[in-house]
């Protein structure tokens, strides 16, 4: 489990934890990650506007660290090479992303 760690690093940083999380994992286990998914094309929520202060404070405060996209999550999966993910939205800023590989 990830929790708060992604939004730290780069996206290049993030593929390489990915795949190393993806390689201790049983072939029938997952990797689940929370960290906020900032929504895009309009699907705004009660917690969007702390999710992009989120963001504010990750781009201020790190060199590299930022809050993600659905899609900018899915592209780093796909890149450290899970084979499909689902990303469930509870009511809070968080989002669990369970990764398969």
């Amino acid at each position: 489990m990830l929790m708060w760690v992604l939004h730290d690093w780069s996206d290049s940083a993030c593929v390489e934890i990915l795949k190393k999380s993806k390689e201790a994992i049983l072939a029938h286990g997952k990797v689940i990650i929370i960290d906020a998914a900032v929504e895009e094309d309009g699907g705004e929520d009660e917690y969007y506007g702390a999710r992009v202060s989120l963001d504010m404070i990750m781009m201020a405060s790190t060199v590299h660290g930022k809050e993600r996209t659905r899609k900018e999550f899915a592209r780093l999966l796909d890149e450290a090479g899970f084979s499909r993910h689902t990303v469930k939205n509870i009511k809070t800023i968080e989002s669990v992303i369970e990764a398969y590989p």
